[in-house]
């Protein structure tokens, strides 16, 4: 059976080919689960490995297209009770996918932002934010009115 798998890497950090795409490396195994997800092994480390470790889906047990579909109703602002009705899904659920999702891309964004050399820092927003906070401390000091 000849299964493309050109797109996954070895997921192993101690692996000599960790994060090579494409290099030859990683071989087809076998098919898992209900959805049929690639299973692989490395050959330079020997480890096998489903095509969804090192996901924010990894370990999920409700399918994909619901998963998929549970994450984007939060990324557009929905809330836990809406997105679960939406979705069908339980509230539980959601919110496991809130802290997986949370916890994924925090791992990433650690991963990836390394050895940046910042030249310019620009803290309007930060500003912004102190300066209507001062200004309302302010004017309820006095008085205990706001000022328009």
């Amino acid at each position: 059976m000849d299964v493309d798998v050109s797109d996954l890497c070895c997921v192993n950090a101690r692996c000599a080919d960790y994060g090579k795409r494409n290099a030859g490396n990683v071989m087809f195994r076998k098919f898992s689960g209900k959805e049929r997800w690639r299973f692989v092994r490395c050959r330079t480390c020997r480890q096998e490995f489903s095509e969804r470790k090192g996901t924010a889906l990894f370990g999920v047990k409700m399918g994909t297209a619901k998963a998929l579909a549970v994450l984007e109703h939060l990324a557009d602002g929905c809330g836990v009770r809406q997105t679960s009705r939406l979705t069908r899904a339980s509230q539980g659920a959601v919110l496991r996918m809130i802290e997986r999702a949370g916890r994924h891309a925090r791992e990433t964004h650690d991963e990836l932002a390394q050895h940046l050399k910042v030249c310019e820092v620009q803290l309007d927003e930060k500003w912004s934010f102190v300066g209507k906070k001062s200004r309302a401390v302010r004017s309820r000091g006095s008085g205990g009115r706001r000022s328009g």
